[in-house]
């Protein structure tokens, strides 16, 4: 696995992301189905980008494919200096547990672990020193320092987005990808996670790379794309 060009969080002189002539095409009955067709994107280290399009347009299926969870048909796809075609799913999984990070719009907690292990998980798998007390600052960053040793379902769904934005940022990944993070939340409390996910981005230079239905949240990004007809246009 090549790790001479790896991009680390912040370097705003390299790139986290660059895809080239992307294409994804499945088999759908008796007919192939073009999902993406000539997707090229340039994505600075500590930029922040917004993917937005209506659904089915295939923004989820691209930020899959950027994070190296599914492969092109064609194209390619550099990840934090790494080429993904080159990689085998092995290799491909150890870029993501030592670089990338993950927002779900359903949390993706662990259901078995606390707050405080959910935040752990990652800071043990990249072999961060004094992971419990990483965890424990990220947790009081994101006001839940009374929550800590709470299980998933004993939390509010905000808290739960809460644990996986300090669980994100834990151990400073190069790039984060966020996928309809608020979708699930209401209004209030979708507002105060906004603010939450562009102030640790601010304050770590992480890349930030968001699917999202919502065009003000996009806004608050510095860069917006579009998904349409499978291809990606700038706005």
């Amino acid at each position: 696995m090549r790790t001479d060009t790896a991009t680390t969080a912040g370097d705003n002189n390299t790139l986290s992301l660059r895809i080239q002539n992307l294409t994804k095409t499945v088999q759908a009955g008796p007919q192939p189905l073009t999902i993406l067709q000539a997707v090229n994107i340039e994505i600075k280290s500590g930029e922040t980008v917004a993917i937005v399009g209506a659904s089915g347009s295939g923004k989820s299926t691209l930020l899959g494919i950027m994070a190296g969870l599914d492969l092109p048909s064609s194209g390619s796809v550099q990840l934090l200096g790494h080429e993904l075609s080159a990689l085998d799913e092995d290799q491909r999984a150890a870029v993501r547990a030592q670089g990338v990070s993950f927002v779900f719009q359903n949390f993706q907690l662990l259901p078995g672990l606390t707050a405080l292990e959910n935040v752990m998980l990652p800071l043990e798998i990249r072999a961060v020193v004094n992971a419990r007390a990483e965890a424990e600052r990220l947790l009081q960053q994101v006001g839940l320092g009374e929550r800590m040793l709470h299980y998933p379902t004993q939390l509010s769904g905000g808290e739960q987005q809460r644990v996986a934005i300090a669980r994100a940022f834990a151990g400073q990944p190069g790039i984060l990808f966020a996928d309809e993070p608020t979708g699930n939340l209401d209004s209030v409390t979708g507002h105060q996670v906004e603010d939450l996910l562009f102030e640790l981005n601010r304050a770590t230079g992480t890349t930030l790379v968001l699917v999202t239905h919502d065009e003000r949240l996009a806004q608050r990004c510095q860069r917006r794309v579009r998904m349409q007809a499978g291809q990606l246009e700038a706005l």
